[in-house]
């Protein structure tokens, strides 16, 4: 190796060292917690309220009705305020294995219900009034069937809601759709249906959606015009009347069974999209890496490719992508920094017209196999990042780790992690 070029890998080594850290942290568990319940399959936080998915948690004598947990910040910290069950709820339902949470609205993915045939899907409606979440509707793609899986994942503004069916047969099967709400006179309408105008079968069109502003993303992650599986990104702009698909996105060295688009987020004019598991030269097979799209004079451009500094094979890179403001967080369930799969948090910020790398957040107390980082969400300086098979509470059980972004300082570190 080169001098400079072993001057560079060090330079990066005493960055990822002394910006690796815990950041402020409280791990939440539910009260009534248990074995494979699963808690923080998914998570969303919006504000001083987090929302937390337990989609296999029993409820009364149903076993894998699933669950969702509300959790409040007070003068102490993060406290369980409610817990959310389905009425009526049915065994397998899987409640809670997507949610969304915006002001005092709740939305909880039942993808496994029944309604209009097995696994048809539903998402359930919550509202707070006072102190107190009441159920307030069910809804059902209109068109529903069997094996669609509507509510498989959810976005949701003060406005819209849009939830993606990707095993809807619209109109090859399993290439996936996405359905529209308005909220109008206190509940929500169905507005539209959305699909891929170049579709193909098995593409998975919303297996991801988000939503900001008059802008919709819709993830296909097993598209296949680069490559097989390669994965495609969907735009879509609401013009007053209706949506308009916009743009589709694709990685320019998109690869063979990359399935870009399996994550994606949105803040204004800026796309994060997964790709958790392209295989990064010099590294290894899924590895993983997230791109930065930006919209300019309402044209998407690809700006920057992000690859973890301390990458290995495995990784899964991309797992969960999540914005706010200048700050994205990229999480690695399969990152080994305190164990096999223990998991790892990647924080961005964006200075200028580039993302730059600034620290790396490991669980307090992390473990083989707890992968955090499953799932994660962001709202200013609150973060939520998922570990859902932790067992502190039985095996599978299930943990959350609420993160103060604002107040951390990194923690230094005598992990030597290698880097590529």
């Amino acid at each position: 190796m080169k001098s400079g070029a072993l001057l560079k890998v060090l330079s990066c080594l005493t960055l990822l060292v002394a910006s690796q850290g815990e950041a402020n942290q409280q791990k939440l568990l539910p009260h009534d917690g248990k074995a494979d319940d699963s808690f923080g399959f998914s998570v969303a936080v919006d504000g001083k309220t987090a929302l937390i998915g337990a989609f296999k948690a029993d409820t009364k004598t149903i076993q894998n009705a699933g669950a969702a947990y509300v959790y409040a910040l007070g003068s102490n910290g993060w406290y369980q305020q409610a817990k959310l069950v389905a009425e009526p709820a049915f065994s397998e339902d899987t409640l809670g294995g997507n949610v969304a949470l915006k002001n005092n609205m709740a939305m909880l993915g039942v993808s496994r219900r029944d309604s209009r045939g097995k696994d048809s899907g539903a998402v359930v409606v919550f509202e707070k009034q006072g102190n107190t979440w009441t159920q307030k509707q069910i809804l059902t793609a209109i068109d529903g069937k069997a094996g669609d899986v509507f509510g498989q994942s959810i976005a949701l503004t003060e406005r819209f809601l849009v939830i993606g069916a990707p095993h809807s047969d619209a109109p090859h099967k399993d290439s996936g759709s996405a359905y529209v709400y308005t909220r109008e006179n206190g509940a929500w309408q169905y507005q539209t249906k959305l699909t891929a105008k170049d579709g193909a079968a098995d593409d998975l069109f919303g297996i991801s959606v988000a939503i900001d502003g008059n802008t919709i993303l819709v993830g296909a992650d097993l598209h296949d015009e680069i490559a097989q599986e390669a994965g495609a990104v969907y735009a879509y702009e609401f013009d007053g009347k209706q949506w308009q698909q916009q743009a589709k996105l694709m990685a320019k060295d998109g690869g063979h069974t990359d399935i870009f688009g399996v994550r994606v987020a949105l803040r204004g004019d800026t796309a994060l999209i997964s790709a958790r598991r392209d295989d990064i030269e010099g590294v290894g097979e899924d590895a993983g890496s997230a791109y930065i799209f930006e919209r300019t004079d309402g044209k998407w451009t690809q700006t920057q490719k992000l690859v973890a500094p301390d990458a290995h094979a495995d990784d899964r890179f991309a797992r969960g992508v999540t914005l706010s403001n200048d700050t994205a967080l990229i999480s690695a369930m399969h990152h080994d920094a305190n164990g096999s799969n223990a998991g790892a948090v990647y924080m961005y910020k964006k200075q200028g017209s580039q993302w730059h790398y600034t620290s790396k957040i490991v669980a307090k107390d992390g473990k083989i196999d707890d992968r955090f980082g499953w799932n994660l969400a962001l709202s200013n300086q609150h973060a939520i990042v998922a570990a859902p098979h932790r067992d502190d509470n039985g095996n599978s059980s299930g943990a959350v780790y609420m993160l103060d972004l604002e107040g951390s300082k990194a923690v230094a570190s005598n992990r030597h992690d290698k880097v590529k």
